[in-house]
């Protein structure tokens, strides 16, 4: 099997390639620069192709003869460079183009982003009113990705992860953050208080386990159009400030204030997720993992 990876040299994007590697897949790396691909550019299966995405014309020659693209790329600059038009603009030259190339599948890396502002309960066929740019961002690739797929005979899946943790691909390799859990590790550092609301929390996603999510996507035989990719458990903010503190060795005082009764803590559905896995995930560990490389970081 052929699948073509663009933002393949990113934190999710390696550890995709590396998940497909593993299965046995043939893999076109579509990068800026062929280094951050590390020990995976001198891969005999990893066809790497450099250029930039918001290049037009020649995304098709790339697609040809491919069963999967996986879009895990994300265009992002300053505020003022209007990020969501110009990520929007990327998606839909990249699934028009997998269409028009004859890809049979399309796998487009959303977020649960897409949801707010966060209800009760969430599922993935939720209406979406996201309210961020970046919500609106990952929306509107949704909706190029349906596009291509009413145009075509492609079919499109969309994930949605939480927050993702864990390490990089390789030592070295491309790391990122939510950043809310990068707050708490300044403020560890500097031995500042860091305050949560007792009881709220977020369903993360082991960046691992998106990876394997993708690439099980990217072979299932009737999937569904679109997956929640978090754990079925709420990690508590305030489990999250007391591991930041304990991992990077810090002073600083975990600080809980009351939570309003009357405001119920979100939670997204992971019954999709879960029948595609095989069971739930559990990202406690590859958050530990994450920390203990970014407290390296400011020691």
């Amino acid at each position: 099997m052929r699948t073509l990876v663009t933002g393949a040299s990113g934190y999710i994007g390696l550890h995709i390639l590396r998940e497909l590697l593993a299965a046995g897949q043939e893999v076109t790396a579509l990068v800026r620069s062929r280094a951050k691909l590390g020990p995976f550019a001198d891969e005999p299966r990893v066809h790497v192709v450099e250029s930039d995405l918001e290049q037009n014309g020649w995304i098709v020659d790339a697609l040809l003869h491919h069963d999967a693209c996986v879009h895990a790329a994300l265009i992002w600059g300053e505020p003022e460079t209007e990020p969501e038009a110009r990520d929007g603009a990327v998606v839909a030259q990249v699934f028009h183009a997998a269409a028009t190339a004859g890809v049979a599948r399309s796998v487009y890396l959303s977020s649960a982003a897409v949801h707010r502002p966060f209800a009760a309960v969430m599922g993935e066929d939720d209406p979406l009113r996201p309210t961020d740019a970046y919500g609106a961002t990952k929306a509107c690739g949704e909706r190029w990705l349906g596009r291509a797929c009413e145009d075509s005979s492609m079919t499109g899946i969309v994930l949605r992860p939480g927050p993702v943790v864990g390490p990089p691909a390789f030592e070295g390799g491309a790391l990122r953050i939510d950043r809310r859990i990068a707050e708490m590790v300044d403020l560890a550092a500097a031995g500042r208080p860091i305050e949560v609301v007792d009881g709220e929390g977020r369903q993360l996603s082991d960046v691992t386990e998106v990876a394997r999510a993708v690439r099980l996507l990217t072979e299932a035989d009737q999937p569904e159009p679109t997956y929640l990719c978090v754990d079925c458990e709420i990690l508590p903010w305030e489990r999250i400030a007391r591991m930041v503190v304990e991992v990077l060795d810090s002073p600083s005082e975990v600080r809980v204030r009351p939570r309003d009764e009357a405001a119920p803590v979100p939670r997204f559905r992971t019954d999709r997720i879960e029948a595609l896995l095989g069971g739930p995930t559990n990202a406690e560990a590859a958050l530990r993992a994450h920390l203990r490389l970014l407290a390296e970081g400011h020691r």
